[in-house]
């Protein structure tokens, strides 16, 4: 019974994804590639783009810049959120400045970008702006969930402090921080694919450009699934990697 249960709960996912493709084939026959390609055009599509050496050049470049960026988000906002968190007037000086990182819209930072830095550079600055905000808010929220009695605890029983932050805080914030890097990896791949789309002539976003002009819907489709497979993985890799590595504090 239990063996059948485990079947059917594998069978589940694989047929509502079955039941996509199939509405998707179905849908496909009624309008012309253009508008909506078939599945096979677009894994054919797919097909090509790999045996040409285009994923791989453009891939590349894309992976090298969102984890960049996403990095650099990770380095700077871990230790802001944990300030902000820890230090009342830190979060009276810093946290309107987080807000507004937060609710400044993608495309103008994606402006602002191409002025300031030059094109180049804008997918980084634009995956770093646009998933610091997730990373700090989400420490915030974990320092904040800390429970006060075990502080208070710690210190009545002089407990060193960087023994409180190992054996306290880490344990406590880490789970709301990789939900921050859960979130923030995923709104990486979409800022890097739009800021690529409109700054850069190399990465999966341009050729997403060069699919569009050139009314190449399938391989617009084929790059977006492509897109799609590369966030996929990082969820599940990155935090698989970094809960092995940290696993004994949580």
């Amino acid at each position: 019974m239990k063996s059948f249960s485990l079947l059917t709960r594998g069978l589940t996912p694989l047929l509502g994804l079955l039941l996509f493709f199939v509405c998707w084939f179905a849908a496909s026959r009624l309008y012309n590639p253009v508008i909506l390609p078939s599945p096979v055009d677009v894994v054919q599509s797919a097909l090509n783009v790999t045996a040409d050496g285009q994923l791989w050049e453009h891939g590349r470049q894309s992976i090298i810049r969102g984890l960049t960026g996403f990095s650099l988000a990770v380095i700077v906002g871990v230790p802001l959120g944990l300030l902000i968190g820890l230090n009342p007037i830190a979060a009276s000086l810093l946290r309107p400045m987080v807000v507004a990182l937060q609710v400044i819209p993608l495309i103008s930072w994606l402006l602002l970008a191409m002025i300031w830095i030059g094109f180049s550079k804008v997918p980084v600055f634009v995956v770093l702006v646009t998933t610091i905000p997730l990373i700090i808010i989400n420490t915030i929220q974990g320092v904040r969930s800390i429970d006060k009695q075990l502080l208070q605890m710690a210190c009545v029983f002089h407990i060193a402090k960087p023994r409180i932050f190992r054996e306290i805080y880490l344990p406590q914030v880490l789970p709301y921080l990789f939900a921050g890097i859960s979130t923030a990896l995923g709104t990486t791949w979409k800022a890097l694919a739009m800021s690529e789309f409109l700054s850069v002539h190399q990465g999966i976003g341009a050729r997403m450009a060069v699919a569009r002009i050139n009314l190449e819907t399938a391989e617009l489709f084929a790059w977006t699934l492509i897109l799609i497979v590369l966030g996929l993985l990082t969820d599940r890799l990155l935090p698989c990697l970094v809960t092995r590595k940290m696993s004994h504090w949580m």
